[in-house]
């Protein structure tokens, strides 16, 4: 049975910021809705697969690598939640934020 996908307020947030970017950038919406469709075909595949992502150094965190983004998650039975999406191409501070 697949978990439900849960998005954190941070997660949500990320994910706006990134397509936003990309409509803004492209003055057009489709690289963003391409790149919407293809977080949610990786989400899709986790929920089914949980143990897919690679492990961080958080035993509870996992993260999964769409293109140049990695997203951030944790499981249980029931649910996936989405902790970050997060451009690999960011500060590396960063990124390490996510990991802990």
């Amino acid at each position: 049975m697949a978990l439900k996908i849960v998005w954190t307020e941070n997660a949500e947030k990320h994910l706006e910021a990134i397509l936003s970017y990309w409509s803004d950038r492209n003055g057009s919406s489709f690289y963003s809705q391409k790149l919407y469709n293809m977080f949610q075909k990786e989400l899709d595949v986790l929920t089914r697969y949980p143990e897919a992502g690679s492990k961080t150094t958080n035993d509870l965190i996992r993260k999964k690598t769409v293109r140049d983004y990695f997203i951030y998650y944790n499981f249980d039975d029931k649910a996936l939640t989405v902790l970050g999406l997060v451009d690999m191409r960011r500060n590396p501070k960063f990124i390490k934020t996510f990991e802990k």
